[in-house]
């Protein structure tokens, strides 16, 4: 419910905000998560602007996309942005270094964990993972790009329970994932 349909949300822009070029990874721009791209004039925008790679002219966050989130989430109040991976499934909230703790206050937890119910959510803040899951959260810690996080069911005494493991860019449960 109110997920990603694809389309954007009339009258929402991306003024005043920039907070994607700082929270994103940018392989084509060899730009790491969690901070500020050296083309990005954090008052004005993209300085490159009209040769910014693919990555960046198609990425539009949730903010833009949700018709559900109000203006509390916009990324430049609420110091995170959310977008669908629709490819895997799942929702990821990067969240500003500066302010860790952003995706916990209302009204971004509540939603987060009723999102949960439909498909996993990992919040990303740097490098650090934290999954928040209908029963829970699960402190991945530190990941690298270069490793994949992937889905395994586990066996409890409750019954089937989703989880996610970290695994290298070798290990073959990671080749759905390339």
């Amino acid at each position: 419910e109110g997920y990603d349909s694809g389309e954007l949300v009339p009258g929402r822009s991306c003024q005043g905000c920039t907070l994607c070029c700082k929270l994103l990874q940018v392989e084509p721009l060899e730009k790491a998560r969690g901070v500020w791209c050296r083309y990005c004039d954090q008052k004005r925008g993209c300085k490159s602007y009209e040769t910014r790679p693919e990555a960046c002219r198609t990425f539009y966050c949730g903010w833009r996309r949700i018709p559900a989130l109000d203006d509390r989430w916009k990324p430049s109040q609420a110091r995170l942005l959310v977008n669908y991976e629709s490819a895997a499934n799942r929702i990821v909230i990067h969240v500003d270094a500066g302010r860790p703790e952003a995706w916990r206050a209302k009204p971004f937890y509540p939603a987060l964990r009723q999102w949960s119910r439909n498909a996993p959510v990992l919040v990303w803040c740097g490098a650090h993972l934290t999954i928040v899951l209908p029963d829970g959260e699960r402190d991945l810690g530190e990941v690298r790009d270069d490793q994949y996080i992937i889905p395994v069911e586990r066996l409890t005494a409750q019954g089937k329970r989703l989880d996610f493991d970290i695994v290298e860019a070798d290990d073959p449960r990671a080749a759905p994932y390339r």
